[in-house]
């Protein structure tokens, strides 16, 4: 197994992210979904990959006008996932790295984020990269249905 490397999603990678989703039950996005996402130009869409094309894991999320006046730009991570057979080898870490350099590049000072309320790695990864529980949305997802935490992380 060679070196994780972070690259840019491709439409040739959209069956990877849908198994991964599925395999981690984020919420569901279809291959339009994912397409669409492609042709937006402020996407952030990367993937964590292996020498021989293998995706491991990904993360989905936009740049977006700031939610305050204070600060003129944030972003939004809708999917972050890693193909439960090679979890807990730090690659969420390394997708979100990526995710918040491409953030910092672009001039956004916080990102915001939901998690499922039942979510423990993932909602410890996020507190220990700085972001913070705003509010719960009730609710928020469904299959299952379960409250989502709202989650910002200021940058700059």
């Amino acid at each position: 197994m060679g070196f994780p490397r972070i690259r840019q999603i491709e439409s040739t990678h959209i069956a990877d992210l849908i198994r991964i989703a599925e395999d981690t039950n984020l919420n569901r996005w279809t291959a339009q979904h994912y397409l669409d996402e492609l042709k937006n130009p402020v996407s952030i869409m990367l993937r964590l990959e292996l020498d021989d094309n293998l995706t491991l894991g990904f993360i989905v999320g936009r740049i977006v006008a700031a939610a305050s006046h204070d600060l003129a730009v944030d972003a939004e991570i809708y999917n972050i996932g890693v193909d439960p057979s090679v979890q807990r080898n730090g690659y969420g870490q390394m997708l979100l790295d990526a995710f918040l350099s491409a953030s910092r590049k672009s001039e956004v000072g916080r990102i915001w984020l939901e998690v499922r309320e039942t979510n423990d790695p993932a909602v410890n990864l996020y507190v220990k990269n700085g972001f913070v529980p705003v509010t719960v949305r009730k609710d928020f997802y469904s299959d299952p249905r379960e409250n989502g935490i709202l989650m910002r992380c200021d940058i700059q």
